[in-house]
């Protein structure tokens, strides 16, 4: 492990000259010098070689007046560029500024993200810091950079997550000590910071992958590289490396080549084909895979499962008769006794019944009475849960409120269930609860890209999406609520069923409606 100093006393002067789109005399002007760094296709990289803006680029400057957002547009070359006043007004000095302008608190605190975007070869948008008693701003980078290299043939890697002893992101005070600026953790923060890459890098001749952190010393250390396919490397302070240095303004390498790189590939262990390997009570005595994906038919006349736990079809069920697949189904629709999956009818007699208020085991259940081309291929395979059951998995196992949350999976909303033995990935985070979901955090309580989910998924998490609901052919509330229908009803005139439902304004809960409501099926299978 080697650091590299990074120009930490070059500023040469580079002006740039910040001015706002405003005539107001009233509205300040300023000059700013950065400490070096490059721009590549408007991303930052610490390469000691100079200053330059792009398009876009925007700094919240504080005065007496509150904070204004300005946005560059540079001049050719960029080592200058014309600022346009965004929105606010910071009034008079004393100043301070924070670039970007999205990690901007206060005038004397910043949040630094627990996600960063990883750019080939370059570090994206590293935090910098101003204060001046005049229009003329000087920039000081905040944070050190970690610059990883990893070299393993065969090998693409989607995402790199550092879990240290220290707070690496959250809410920091800032204040300057001399020429420098000082960092001092306030509140929001989590260990663990994650680069992510938008495509999959090949190692296979070498990759550079940057990522900024607090100037610290941290003595545990963490690595979880996770490949494209899923596979997993970790290494860690007693296996790779002795703890981590990072100075501000310079960088600290760590490179490792096949001889340090174990990927692990994730396990599929001994759930059937078609189950996520993770076992999930529903009463005392028994337990059932979920399937890897809602229940889809398909124009052919075939069913499957979604390739992935987050696709859903949404607006496409609305004609559902002529959708090449459609996923929202009236209760029974299982084609058996002219219940077509594409019903739109809206007469709740028109669809299932079964026996004793239930459908269990019989052909009104998809599952029973369907062969599931990529779940076994043969029917009675896999059913519907009943009331009893889902309340069961959701209130009544051990530790159940510590194994449900809500969250999204690829930019779309829904609920989170973990299974019984549930151990979280190392690096990733899981914040359980599925209260609130007005209240500001809801369905961005855990986020997860897609690299991230396979992981959980991995592990056994399920993932049911809130893929809207369907009333003869109008569809509604896709990715606001989830409506999943269950194998009981409690009507004595068979006219509703029961189901299991989430929106974005209420909590889960289990509930019944007309069996005309084109619904999501989520099938299980019982564990032997």
């Amino acid at each position: 492990m080697k650091r590299t100093l990074v120009s930490l006393f070059s500023l040469m002067g580079l002006a740039l000259a910040v001015t706002s789109c405003q005539k107001d005399e009233g509205v300040a002007q300023f000059n700013a010098a950065m400490e070096p760094c490059t721009y590549q296709d408007g991303k930052t990289i610490l390469n000691g070689e100079g200053v330059e803006w792009a398009a876009g680029d925007r700094i919240a400057v504080y005065g007496s007046a509150g904070c204004a957002i300005y946005e560059a547009q540079p001049q050719t070359p960029a080592t200058t560029a014309t600022f346009t006043l965004v929105s606010g007004n910071a009034g008079n000095a004393p100043y301070s500024a924070m670039y970007p302008a999205e990690i901007a608190v206060s005038s004397n605190s910043v949040e630094l993200p627990a996600v960063q975007n990883s750019v080939d070869g370059a570090l994206t948008l590293f935090p910098m810091y101003a204060t001046s008693s005049t229009e003329n701003l000087n920039f000081k980078n905040l944070c050190g950079a970690l610059k990883i290299t990893l070299q393993k043939n065969g090998v693409n890697v989607s995402r790199i997550d550092v879990t240290t002893n220290e707070f690496v992101n959250g809410v920091f005070t800032v204040a300057m000590n001399g020429d420098a600026p000082t960092m001092t953790y306030a509140s929001n923060g989590s260990h663990t910071s994650s680069l992510v890459c938008s495509t999959a890098q090949d190692i296979s001749n070498g990759h550079e992958f940057y990522l900024y952190m607090p100037h610290n010393t941290y003595t545990s250390l963490t690595l979880v590289i996770t490949a494209e396919d899923g596979s997993v490397c970790t290494l860690n302070t007693n296996s790779s490396f002795m703890g981590l240095n990072i100075h501000r303004s310079e960088v600290t390498e760590i490179n490792l080549n096949a001889n340090s790189l174990n990927f692990v590939p994730a396990e599929e262990g001994d759930a059937p084909a078609g189950a996520i390997n993770g076992l999930f009570s529903i009463s005392s005595t028994k337990q059932v895979y979920f399937s890897k994906g809602n229940l889809q038919y398909l124009a052919d006349g075939s069913w499957k499962f979604a390739d992935h736990q987050y696709d859903i079809v949404g607006e496409g069920n609305a004609n559902p008769a002529q959708s090449s697949t459609i996923d929202l189904f009236g209760w029974g629709a299982s084609g058996f006794d002219g219940k077509a999956p594409y019903m739109t009818s809206t007469v709740n007699s028109d669809y299932g019944f079964g026996y004793n208020r239930s459908i269990n085991n019989t052909e009104y259940d998809w599952g029973y009475y369907n062969a599931i081309a990529n779940g076994g291929n043969e029917a009675g395979l896999w059913t519907l849960i009943n009331v009893t059951e889902m309340r069961y998995l959701y209130q009544g196992r051990a530790n159940a409120a510590e194994l449900r949350g809500v969250g999204s999976v690829n930019g779309v909303p829904g609920v989170i269930l973990l299974p019984d033995n549930w151990t979280l990935p190392a690096g990733l985070n899981f914040t359980p609860g599925t209260f609130g979901l007005t209240g500001g955090t809801g369905y961005t309580r855990n986020t997860y890209s897609i690299a991230e989910w396979t992981r959980m998924e991995a592990a056994g998490a399920v993932f049911l999406p809130a893929a809207g609901r369907r009333f003869g052919e109008v569809v509604d509330k896709v990715e606001i609520g989830g409506w999943y229908w269950l194998n009981t009803s409690n009507s004595t005139n068979n006219a509703a069923a029961h189901y299991f439902d989430f929106q974005n304004n209420r909590v889960i809960s289990t509930n019944q409606y007309a069996k005309h409501q084109g619904a999501s099926v989520r099938l299980v299978r019982v564990a032997e």
